[in-house]
C-alpha cells in the first residue's frame, strides 16, 4: 500500500504568508484608524447639530430669548455642574444630576449622549467603577457675560458684542454656539475665549489662549453656529493640536504660541465689536 503524504505549509511557505499577513495588516490600520476618526467625527457633528436645533427651539418657544452660558444671571444657564476629575463630585458622572435638568433635556428628546463627543476619552473612577464624565461639550461665553472677550477677566465689557436674543445675532454663520472643550480644560458649562489680541492686525504674540478647544479629531475640533450648521475645524498650530490629555486641570488663560492663528480663527467665529 502506497504511504499517504503530508500535506502541509513548508517553513518558507509560512514565513511568505505571515509576511503578507503583516503586510497587509500595516497597509490596512490606517485606513481602518481612519474610518474610526471619521465615524467619530460623524457622531461629534450629529451631537453638535442636534443640540443646537434644541436651542434654536427653545428659543423660539420663549420669544428669543437665549440661555445662558454659566449660572448667576436673569436667564437659565444651559446645563449647570462644574466638570473635574474626582469620583466623588456626581457631575462628573451623574446624568441625573444635571443633564436631565437642563432646558435643553426635552428638545434634544432626553439623549445624554448628545451633550458627549464620542471621542472624548475623559473618565472619573467613583466606588471603583470608572465612568465616563457626562459632557465634552460647551458654549460660547457670548451668550453670557462674555467676561473674557476682551482678553482681561470683566464681566462688565462693552467692547465686544454678547447675545440675549436669537434675533440679535450680527453673524450667525460666524458665530459658534457649541464646541467640544479639552477635557483639561473643562470646567464650567462655558468656553471662553479672547477677542481683544486675536484680530488680523495684532501681532501673534499678544495672542492668547483662555480656555483650549478640544483636539480629539486628529487635532481638530466639533463645532456649531448660530445658523444651525456644524463641523469639524482642524487646528494648524502644535499648542492646540496637539495639547496632550493628562486628565489633571491645567493653566488656562496662556500665551497661544504656534496657535496664534487657530485664536484669530476662533476670534473671528465668536462675536463683533460694539
Amino acid at each position: 500500500m502506497k504511504a499517504k503524504t503530508q500535506s502541509g505549509f513548508t517553513l518558507i511557505e509560512l514565513s511568505v504568508v505571515l509576511a503578507m499577513a503583516g503586510l497587509l495588516s500595516a497597509v490596512l490600520a490606517p485606513g481602518l484608524a481612519r474610518t474610526q476618526v471619521g465615524s467619530r467625527s460623524a457622531q461629534c457633528v450629529n451631537h453638535l447639530r442636534e443640540l443646537t436645533l434644541g436651542w434654536h427651539q427653545y428659543a423660539e418657544d420663549n420669544n428669543g430669548g437665549l440661555l445662558d452660558c454659566v449660572d448667576g444671571s436673569a436667564r437659565p444657564n444651559w446645563v449647570t455642574g462644574n466638570l473635574d476629575f474626582s469620583g466623588s463630585n456626581s457631575s462628573n458622572w451623574d446624568t441625573n444630576r444635571d443633564l436631565v435638568k437642563s432646558p435643553l433635556w426635552g428638545y434634544v428628546g432626553g439623549a445624554p449622549s448628545v451633550f458627549r463627543c464620542p471621542a472624548d476619552p475623559a473618565t472619573v473612577i467613583n466606588n471603583g467603577v470608572r465612568r465616563p464624565r457626562v459632557r465634552s461639550i460647551s458654549m460660547s461665553h457670548v451668550f453670557g457675560a462674555g467676561a473674557w472677550l476682551d482678553r482681561s477677566y470683566n464681566p462688565n465689557q462693552k467692547v465686544w458684542r454678547t447675545y440675549q436674543v436669537l434675533g440679535s445675532i450680527i453673524r450667525p454663520t460666524q458665530t459658534f454656539v457649541f464646541a467640544d472643550e479639552h477635557p483639561d480644560s473643562m470646567n464650567d458649562s462655558a468656553l471662553s475665549s479672547a477677542c481683544t489680541g486675536n484680530q488680523p492686525g495684532d501681532s501673534p504674540g499678544v495672542s492668547s489662549i483662555i480656555d483650549y478647544p478640544a483636539n480629539y479629531h486628529n487635532g481638530a475640533c466639533g463645532f456649531s453656529f448660530a445658523d444651525g450648521h456644524a463641523d469639524i475645524h482642524k487646528w494648524l498650530g502644535n499648542k492646540i493640536a496637539r495639547m496632550p490629555t493628562t486628565f489633571t486641570a491645567i493653566p488656562l488663560n496662556v500665551a497661544a504660541l504656534d496657535s496664534w492663528v487657530d485664536m484669530h480663527w476662533l476670534a473671528a467665529n465668536t462675536t463683533v465689536r460694539n
